[in-house]
């Protein structure tokens, strides 16, 4: 028997999205919410000595000729003494002290999301299908659980890849992640610990009379302080809502005229000049990012504030069905740039502070054809007749479906057990007083 090693040379042909630096970037700042973004132009400000702040609008006013002098000796100053400071250590831009600063520099902790995407890099799926996975990935709370509908999440025509896409985030690891609620959870912990979902059952028996989370109630942290990142208001006299970005926290920055005017120099040395270029394209950039990500919100939350203004008006009684999808083909982007656009990102409403992703929701359908009523409207109103109902006779899941199809809605028993169970309201037995 022998053995042949053979070289063969295959030509294929596939589309890749690949990311730039600069793109990667542009992503970070569309996600930051407000307070991290001014922590993050500040950081920029600290890095690179191009990118400075602009407090042009708080100087004291002074003359034509003194402002002018004044400007021109500082550029001089800030030339010669940042061409001084490179001169001296320009033979330890490499040192030891700089690449020993580097590799002592901590790693940022990767994230449940991360630690799923670079799994599913190595699975094969289609295009479509790993789009819609990394979504469903930045989906998931902090327990792993994907606590919302896909119905929800993603558009009609999308449901069949978004399934199979979320069927690859299941069989990620840990195992379980991906579940809607724990009893989801039971057929891939079994398949993991090689068991029967039976015995697995028997153990949640013993466990369900433990506390899950000991340390939780140790590990509440303080309020957290929310700054808005977008502001709505009632305009009486035109009687409509106007939408604005509320960015006076944020520090304003300008790129350094005299760093650029050293670059324009030809007396400078060419590895200067190329630091220089390097740096100033990035003070450009970061500005540019900024004015996209204001002009991505207010573009965003505008088209939102027209489909929900009722909500504004009247309460979430008044929420109409909504997702992210209906927002993009609307305004022409991207849903993933929709999402991370309204993550972890707040409103200012005049009735008080929400999160922009509270004006989304999925929807049940009416029983005469009319509009779909929000699921989170459905919610309220199973939570207004659990309220009002009689303790010592409580409603079955049935009755509830039953007097909510009486209102109009094309509703299921499974449909109300769905929504109760999410929103932590006990069974019919549990709620009955004696």
């Amino acid at each position: 028997m022998s053995l042949q090693m053979r070289q063969n040379m295959n030509v294929r042909m596939e589309q890749r999205l690949k990311l730039t630096p600069q793109m990667i970037q542009s992503i970070e700042i569309l996600l930051l919410p407000q307070m991290a973004l001014e922590e993050r132009i500040m950081h920029e400000v600290e890095s690179n000595p191009t990118l400075e702040i602009d407090d042009a609008a708080t100087a004291p006013e002074r003359s034509d000729d003194d402002r002018a002098m004044g400007e021109a000796a500082a550029e001089r100053d800030a030339t010669d003494e940042w061409l001084w400071q490179r001169k001296a250590r320009h033979a330890d831009d490499d040192g030891p002290d700089k690449m020993e600063a580097l590799a002592s520099a901590p790693d940022k902790a990767a994230s449940l999301a991360d630690h799923l995407v670079d799994q599913l890099r190595f699975v094969e799926m289609s295009a479509d299908v790993r789009a819609l996975a990394h979504d469903i990935c930045c989906q998931l709370d902090r327990r792993g659980y994907l606590p919302v509908p896909l119905l929800e999440l993603f558009p009609e025509e999308k449901l069949e890849h978004a399934e199979q896409a979320w069927e690859h985030v299941r069989r990620c690891d840990p195992a379980g992640v991906g579940a809607r609620d724990l009893r989801n959870r039971l057929p891939a912990v079994a398949q993991a610990l090689n068991v029967e979902v039976d015995r697995v059952k028997e153990g949640l028996d013993v466990i369900a009379k433990l506390d899950p989370k000991p340390g939780l109630p140790y590990g509440v942290s303080d309020n957290m302080f929310v700054v808005p990142d977008v502001t709505v208001e009632r305009d009486e006299r035109d009687d409509e809502w106007i939408v604005s970005i509320p960015d006076d926290r944020l520090p304003k920055v300008r790129v350094s005229e005299s760093y650029y005017q050293l670059y324009e120099r030809k007396d400078v040395d060419p590895k200067e000049k190329a630091y220089l270029k390097e740096k100033l394209g990035a003070a450009r950039f970061i500005i540019d990012a900024v004015a996209q990500r204001k002009r991505t919100l207010l573009k965003i939350v505008s088209e939102i504030i027209k489909h929900q203004t009722a909500f504004l008006e009247h309460g979430v009684e008044h929420l109409r069905p909504l997702m992210r999808q209906n927002i993009a083909d609307v305004i022409g982007m991207h849903v993933a740039t929709v999402s991370r656009a309204v993550k972890d990102k707040y409103i200012q409403t005049p009735g008080g502070i929400i999160p922009l992703s509270s004006f989304f929701s999925g929807g049940i359908a009416t029983q005469d054809g009319s509009e779909a009523e929000s699921s989170k409207s459905v919610k309220l109103k199973i939570h207004k007749l659990i309220h009002a109902e009689d303790k010592k006779n409580p409603l079955s899941d049935q009755e509830l479906a039953d007097i909510l199809a009486k209102d109009g809605l094309d509703i299921s028993r499974r449909t109300v057990t769905k929504y109760r169970i999410a929103d932590g309201i006990p069974s019919t037995r549990q709620r009955r007083s004696f």
